[in-house]
């Protein structure tokens, strides 16, 4: 699939300089339309604080907000021009609803956030953007890790494959990345038997027809799949890693699986997740 629009998240200003870039940087390279969503939710409860104190605190963060969007847009469009990007666009949203985010992103191809370490309430909302967004968006979500700088082209990735719809999800969404990389592995890891069902050595056969270069390897071990993920991607030097986002119904909606929870709390390179 071709890249051609994209919506990064603008928030959390500690990591917006690297997210930006990067979502410039790919936007120029694919011919690709970017949008900059800043985004941010309503923190203060009046009947937490008391209603006066409440609204002198709503206001002070709403005016706060304010600036900080205003930054924002003028970095984003800044660095859009910089780059002589053809397309883009700038909005913001303040409310309580992360979903707010997946209407903005549903007309894309991809959607791009951060991990965020949780010091605040408005962190931990950041913070569970990915896992929402992969659960319920319907399009890849790419999380940047806290340290990552410098532009998106991976040229060693590691699949991370399951016999799952979410698995083949993930590798359909990401085919021309994988295309264009120099190495690729499929890591089959955990329950030997679950693989069966659609084994890793199908997927590098569908692959290889679509001229990737790629290679299978198998972890069958004791060791809990998202730990062995994450090892094997340190060890093949990988610069960007694929794997379907597995959620399990919960009692209002889904979340996430064992395995790409501590994917996406541990990992040290970009993550593309599809559910």
């Amino acid at each position: 699939m071709q890249t051609k629009t994209i919506v990064v998240h603008l928030e959390n200003a500690a990591l917006c300089p690297a997210r930006l870039a990067t979502a410039v940087d790919m936007a120029s390279r694919h011919g690709a339309h970017l949008t900059g969503l800043f985004m941010s939710i309503e923190e203060f409860d009046g009947d937490v604080y008391g209603r006066s104190r409440g609204r002198g605190l709503r206001g002070a963060r709403q005016d706060r907000l304010a600036r900080e969007s205003a930054q924002a847009q003028a970095d984003f469009e800044a660095a859009c021009s910089a780059a002589g990007l053809a397309s883009y666009r700038f909005t913001t949203e303040i409310g309580d609803d992360e979903h707010d985010l997946e209407v903005h992103a549903r007309a894309a191809d991809l959607l791009i956030v951060s991990d965020v370490q949780e010091r605040t309430l408005e962190d931990r909302f950041v913070r569970g953007l990915p896992e929402t967004l992969a659960l319920s968006s319907g399009l890849p979500v790419l999380v940047l890790p806290q340290e990552f700088e410098g532009s998106f082209d991976p040229k060693t990735i590691l699949v991370a494959w399951k016999s799952s719809r979410e698995a083949v999800r993930a590798v359909r969404d990401n085919l021309s990345l994988l295309q264009a990389a120099d190495q690729v592995t499929i890591l089959s890891a955990g329950n030997a038997e679950e693989s069966g069902r659609l084994p890793a050595d199908q997927i590098l056969n569908f692959l290889t027809r679509h001229g990737v270069k790629a290679q299978v390897r198998h972890d069958y071990g004791d060791t809990a799949p998202g730990k062995v993920i994450l090892a094997t991607a340190e060890e093949i030097g990988a610069d960007a890693l694929i794997m379907g986002a597995h959620g399990h119904p919960s009692w209002r909606n889904l979340v996430l699986g064992n395995t790409t929870r501590h994917v996406l709390r541990h990992h040290r390179m970009p993550l593309l997740l599809s559910h």
